[in-house]
């Protein structure tokens, strides 16, 4: 950063340039109205183990640049701040060069990560571990086994092992040896969930191909989330986390793929929600002007498993509202006390900032113009002034 360009920060007393169009994951800020805020917070929160304990299905639209990505990054940041959850955000819903709902679930378990899944894993592992080595010893009389004692007791305990993985998930018990290789440090039991493990790790975790399809994939996914997410009243220390959150940006992005690649992530959308009944949130977001548009796009299949109403996340049309967002935007991003709220702005300056947007007056439109107005006149702001509204006349550039 040049000298001028730290003098302008100073004076503006920002620590962060806050005006940019594209939310940033560091630092992300409400973009929306209060109402449409409360309403998402509701959603995610009912999820919650302590709360209604269901799981959500939810559709957020609006035109581009209304704050739709804002919105998503928002609500991940809040959870990840104060709750043990797990989040995953993507932003556009093809991942890979072939888009499938595979190559999704490879990327939410990559953003988990390998060492957060490790230690989520342990409590499973121990248990599962001392539970069938009890059982396996329990009532054994010795002079009625022929062969080997400790062959017979190991023998014994792996059949109490595969029945305790299936006590726990019966869907796909061998989730748990995959836990197991987790905690034992094998990079092929995280080569399932994100890459290519040989034939004979397969072998090694009682499995008979590698995560290769939307089916495996489904069941490993589902699998994370439901283990993870649920209390064993056997198992101290669970539920690892309380809910479990799946935010998927640009939903419009299956306008431009194939028709296979949009059925296959649909048809896991669907299936995902199905298979979590309890402690999933899951919310999709697109650009669009109304939610005809996820009808025609998802499907009354998917449609009708909506747990809540579409959340419409409108412009800041009334000038009030525009003025409010961008001294809440400032404000996230003050390095010490301003002179006033609006600073380096006047009140006047941002009205007029507001009222010069066009039509609709998005989050992503205000920003931008509130950029250009700063910078234009950063000398004035560099040299101890606030931009007034007879220098937002002389702004160039203004959406």
């Amino acid at each position: 950063m040049t000298t001028n360009a730290q003098l302008l920060m100073s004076k503006s007393h920002f620590s962060a340039v806050p005006f940019h169009p594209v939310p940033r994951d560091e630092q992300p800020i409400w973009a929306g109205t209060t109402q449409t805020r409360d309403e998402l917070l509701r959603i995610v929160n009912e999820v919650k183990h302590g709360s209604l304990e269901l799981s959500h299905l939810a559709v957020v639209y609006g035109e581009y640049g209304s704050g739709k990505t804002h919105a998503l990054k928002y609500l991940r940041s809040q959870l990840q701040k104060t709750d043990k959850v797990i989040t995953s955000y993507l932003e556009k819903p093809k991942v890979e060069k072939k888009a499938s709902f595979h190559g999704i679930v490879k990327e939410i378990i990559k953003q988990i990560g390998e060492r957060p899944l490790r230690q989520a894993a342990e409590p499973f592992v121990k248990y599962i571990s001392d539970e069938s080595k009890r059982l396996a010893l329990d009532n054994i009389d010795s002079s009625n086994i022929p062969g080997s004692v400790d062959q017979f007791i190991k023998t014994r305990a792996a059949e109490f092992k595969r029945g305790l993985q299936e006590q726990l998930y019966q869907p796909f018990p061998e989730l748990f040896e995959l836990f197991e290789g987790l905690v034992e440090n094998d990079p092929s039991a995280w080569r399932y969930f994100t890459g290519k493990p040989t034939a004979a790790s397969l072998s090694r975790y009682s499995l008979t191909s590698p995560m290769e399809d939307d089916h495996d994939a489904l069941k490993a996914l589902a699998g994370i989330y439901q283990v993870l997410t649920t209390k064993y009243d056997q198992i101290p220390n669970t539920p690892i986390f309380d809910a479990a959150y799946l935010f998927l940006d640009e939903l419009e992005q299956l306008l431009e793929i194939k028709t296979d690649e949009v059925l296959s992530i649909r048809t896991g959308i669907r299936d995902i929600f199905n298979a979590c009944t309890q402690h999933f949130c899951l919310v999709l977001a697109a650009t669009a002007e109304n939610v005809s548009f996820f009808h025609a796009l998802l499907e009354e299949a998917l449609m009708v498993r909506l747990t809540a109403e579409p959340i419409h996340i409108v412009s800041h049309d009334n000038i009030q509202e525009g003025v409010d967002f961008v001294k809440e935007l400032m404000s996230n991003f003050r390095s010490s006390p301003a002179p006033s709220a609006y600073h380096p702005f006047t009140q006047e300056a941002l009205s007029k900032i507001v009222d010069r947007t066009t039509l609709p007056k998005t989050a992503r439109k205000l920003i931008l113009n509130c950029r250009r107005a700063w910078e234009q006149n950063g000398q004035i702001v560099s040299s101890g002034g606030e931009i007034t509204e007879e220098e937002i006349d002389r702004v160039i550039g203004f959406l």
